[in-house]
C-alpha cells in the first residue's frame, strides 16, 4: 500500500494511485509520495527491481508507471528516489523526516 506523508491533495492521490500499478506489478516494493510545498511532490520507491540499474534507468522504470499521469501532475513531481532495499541515500532522509519548505 502507497504511503502518503502529511496531508494529501488531488495531485497527490493521483499520483499515489500511479504508485500502486507499481506496487501491484511489484508486491515487495514499499512507495511514499508527499506534497513538500505547493509545487513540488516527493515519491521514493524501494523495490528490488532496481537492483544492478543505473539511476537512469531506474527513473525511466518507474515512469512507465508515472508517464500515465496528466501533464500537469508529472510536472509537479520534483524527486523521485528509487532505491532497492538495503540501499540507503542522503535524500532517503527527506522521507524518513520531511523538512519544512519555505514556500
Amino acid at each position: 500500500m502507497v504511503t502518503i506523508l502529511q496531508s494529501s491533495d488531488d495531485v497527490v492521490e493521483q499520483v499515489a494511485n500511479a504508485l500502486l500499478a507499481f506496487e501491484k506489478a511489484h508486491p515487495e516494493a514499499e512507495c511514499i509520495v508527499y506534497r513538500f510545498n505547493p509545487a513540488s511532490v516527493r515519491i521514493r520507491i524501494v523495490d528490488s527491481v532496481f537492483q544492478g540499474l543505473s539511476k537512469s534507468d531506474r527513473h525511466d522504470y518507474a515512469l512507465k508507471f508515472l508517464n500515465l499521469l496528466p501533464d500537469d501532475v508529472l510536472a509537479e513531481v520534483s524527486i523521485l528516489l528509487c532505491l532497492e532495499p538495503g540501499e540507503s541515500s542522503f535524500l532517503d532522509f527527506e522521507f524518513q523526516d520531511p523538512s519544512r519548505s519555505q514556500l
